[in-house]
């Protein structure tokens, strides 16, 4: 469901922006590349798999070089001063490379980048403030597009000056353009069997330098040509994304010849070069390669797990001034290769001081959140979830850049839990609520990840205390409830479990290998336990939109589905909850770890069983995926055994691969998909939703969790387990909360400092309550 507010009003001079793309007749020969001679092409990097994982096809189309586009217009403005300048923009089509369109600069000036990922099939335009951008007299946009499906771009600019004078340029006939072969002739793609997009293996002698600036001679270029126009065109109400540029963190020539650059951490995007100091006297060729891990002998592996292959090949002349990826890559590591002339050789040589990642990140508030404690692992851990949410958050939640570049249900619910806990300012708001109507609108396919939209609009509600997500979405949320599986006699969810990758499927983990022998069973104790919390958080939001009898059935929906499971999923003599329930309602004779976490997490479990829950997850250890380890770590705090937890999350024995510290020991720079590659042998090592301790060791560790909406009222129930101190900043709309925690003689000391207006529920661990209140 589209919000009508988010509609652009197309008066006259709306409709005066003509959509437009290049004239293809201004194409050059397919083959446009320069030969160059590289040493070690392959280097043996080959992808891996597994039994569940293996080499696919990856998309390619023919003549991806005449997907480019460069685009541009010239304008002249008045001596008067721009009071104020806006440009809006959008293209066609995000959906073959899944991901932006177009790159944007007005006077030679990066502007940014789009659109995102539309919702429905409305078009999305960003919009930038081009202030000072502007000067009296000539004028010039320009646009660099890829796209190999519906090839549109659109763009109008409104200026207001001093003396309140409107000016307004929109996209029209009066723009030129040319294909953009000739600079990127035809690639190979460096996508998956889920996206294309071509490698950039630029020729910058055709490159059009300066085409952004005023005053370039574009006399041979010809006119844009018209397109079908954008009928419904829509504010994108997310913050632009931005390009940030890192210096390499360590930096070394190996004994070939080549530069391999660490950037410290994952970035998403590319390489910017400053060409023009490297005082090349002749052309140089050489091979990019991008990755997220580094292979044993030292090469980074541009043949990524995922099946990506991540190199660029650039002839650059020496009139070139500097260069940047356009496109996104995934990586930490980047290796130059020179090509076998001297001139190639000599450059790379000296190019480490020259060389920057160009990261594609959403707006992220560096100083909102923080975290500290006396295990210097939990430290470590912190960090690095931390900074995979910064590297990772693009212009919507995705699984991750590197694969699939698309949003999924599960995924989506822990990246907003741990980008809220990080930072809780509007903008970061905006993008989980997007995120969360794009699925809603785009439903995945297993069984269970509905429900996880419910709990985010909950979650995104509780944090903010905004209602507008919950009154737009009401409805659809209403409808992903489990009503039609419902067996009025049990109370419970009952459902054939169908097949992976298959509508209504039931999932529960993946990999396969990592759902600890879960059985299926028509009775699911998995979905039944997260039903019973999508039901509790439904009643909730029934409540805000004045719904009673809504609130009241589903309340007791979630009563019966809980009592339910610890009458008939329980199984005494074993201690711990089943998988469920077979054909004839009788207990399935297996109980994996899932079934007990889920339970533990989402259903109230009796008092005197959660102990009993516990150990059995103790002894089991983190068998699981990083998906259900968040959900497993969530229920333990839940439930008072903090201690646990935390020494699960800061596990650092080096034998044990189901661990963060693992993780980190691999050389990536951000979360990964699985806790390693020999378990998911198509992992890739940039998956934001695997940063869960980001937040749980907020909730958990610090226990700080809001009990109204906004933190109004919110729960200061530490545990600490073996560490001695703690201390944490934790942001909300109204101001960052800020916990000190010392063991002291057996007690814990806690200082605490509170935003204005909001109130404390200070709790031991026997269950004893302070109230504080700020003034």
């Amino acid at each position: 469901m589209l919000d009508d507010n988010e509609m652009l009003y197309k008066g006259l001079e709306w409709s005066n922006a003509q959509t437009i793309w290049v004239d293809p007749s201004s194409a050059g020969d397919d083959d446009m590349k320069a030969a160059a001679d590289f040493p070690d092409n392959n280097n043996g990097n080959e992808s891996s798999g597994d039994s569940y994982f293996r080499q696919p096809s990856i998309i390619q189309s023919p003549d991806n070089g005449r997907g480019w586009a460069f685009l541009r217009h010239e304008f002249t403005l008045p001596s008067t001063p721009v009071r104020k300048a806006t440009l809006y923009a959008t293209a066609s089509s995000t959906k073959p490379s899944r991901q932006f369109v177009y790159r944007m600069w007005v006077n030679g000036y990066f502007v940014g980048l789009g659109p995102v990922f539309p919702v429905e099939n409305e078009s999305r335009v960003n919009t930038f403030d081009v202030t000072g951008l502007l000067q009296a007299g000539p004028n010039a946009m320009g646009v660099l597009a890829w796209t190999m499906r519906e090839r549109r771009f659109w763009a109008y600019m409104e200026i207001e000056l001093a003396d309140g004078c409107h000016m307004a340029y929109g996209t029209g006939s009066n723009w030129k353009g040319i294909v953009g072969n000739r600079a990127y002739p035809n690639a190979d793609s460096i996508g998956t069997q889920y996206f294309e997009a071509p490698a950039e293996d630029v020729q910058t002698q055709w490159y059009p330098f300066g085409f952004s600036e005023p005053g370039f001679d574009d006399s041979s270029w010809p006119k844009a040509v018209p397109c079908e126009q954008f009928d419904d065109l829509r504010l994108t109400p997310t913050a632009n994304v931005g390009v940030h540029y890192l210096d390499p963190v360590a930096t070394r020539i190996d004994d070939r010849g080549t530069l391999v650059l660490d950037f410290g951490r994952t970035c998403v995007g590319g390489i910017s070069v400053d060409v023009e100091s490297l005082g090349i006297s002749e052309s140089i060729d050489v091979c990019i390669r991008y990755g997220e891990v580094m292979d044993d002998d030292g090469d980074v592996r541009y043949h990524l797990s995922a099946f990506n292959t991540y190199q660029d090949s650039w002839h650059i002349t020496p009139q070139t001034p500097k260069m940047e990826t356009w496109g996104m890559r995934v990586f930490r590591y980047v290796q130059l290769v020179p090509a076998r002339t001297q001139a190639s050789q000599d450059a790379v040589r000296t190019a480490s001081s020259s060389v920057r990642a160009a990261a594609i990140e959403y707006p992220f508030d560096d100083d909102a959140a923080d975290f500290e404690c006396s295990d210097e692992t939990l430290n470590e851990v912190w960090r690095f979830c931390r900074s995979s949410i910064k590297a990772l958050n693009g212009p919507i939640y995705v699984d991750s850049w590197t694969r699939e570049r698309s949003p999924y249900e599960a995924d989506a619910w822990l990246q907003q839990r741990s980008h809220l806990a990080l930072d809780c300012g509007a903008d970061a708001i905006r993008l989980g609520r997007y995120s969360v109507d794009w699925l809603i609108a785009n439903r995945t396919w297993p069984t269970e990840w509905p429900l996880y939209l419910i709990l985010a609009v909950h979650d995104s509600w509780m944090a903010s205390n905004d209602e507008s997500q919950i009154r737009r979405q009401y409805k659809a949320l209403r409808a992903f409830l489990p009503e039609r599986y419902v067996d009025e006699s049990s109370g419970l969810i009952v459902k054939a479990p169908g097949e992976a990758s298959h509508m209504d499927g039931d999932l529960v983990d993946w990999p396969p290998a990592e759902r600890d022998g879960f059985v299926f069973g028509p009775v699911n104790t998995v979905i039944n336990a997260l039903s019973c919390a999508a039901y509790r958080a439904m009643a909730d939001m029934a409540r805000v939109v004045g719904d009673a009898d809504d609130a009241a059935r589903y309340t007791g929906r979630a009563s019966a589905l809980e009592s339910a499971i610890n009458t008939r999923l329980w199984d005494d003599h074993a201690q711990c909850y089943r998988d469920g329930l077979n054909a004839q309602g009788e207990p399935l004779q297996h109980g994996s770890l899932h079934a007990n976490a889920f339970a533990l997490a989402f259903v109230d479990v009796p008092k005197d069983r959660r102990a009993m829950v516990a150990d059995y997850i103790h002894n089991k250890g983190m068998c699981c995926s990083p998906y259900v380890a968040a959900v497993l770590l969530e229920g333990l705090y839940r439930n008072g055994f903090g201690a646990l937890a935390n020494r699960m999350m800061a596990d650092d024995d080096p034998r044990n691969l189901h661990s963060w510290h693992h993780m980190m020991s691999t050389g990536c720079g951000s979360t990964m998909e699985g806790w390693d590659v020999s378990i998911k042998g198509n992992t890739t090592y940039s998956h934001p939703w695997s940063a869960s301790p980001a937040y749980l060791l907020e909730w958990g560790m610090l226990g700080v969790q809001p009990i109204e909406p906004g933190y109004a009222v919110f729960r200061v129930r530490p545990q600490l387990g073996d560490a001695h101190e703690a201390r944490g900043v934790i942001p909300t709309p109204n101001g960052s909360i800020r916990v000190c925690y010392v063991r002291e003689e057996g007690h814990v000391k806690v200082d605490l400092d509170i935003p204005s207006g909001l109130v404390a529920r200070i709790e031991n661990e026997q269950g004893d309550v302070i109230e504080m209140r700020s003034v």
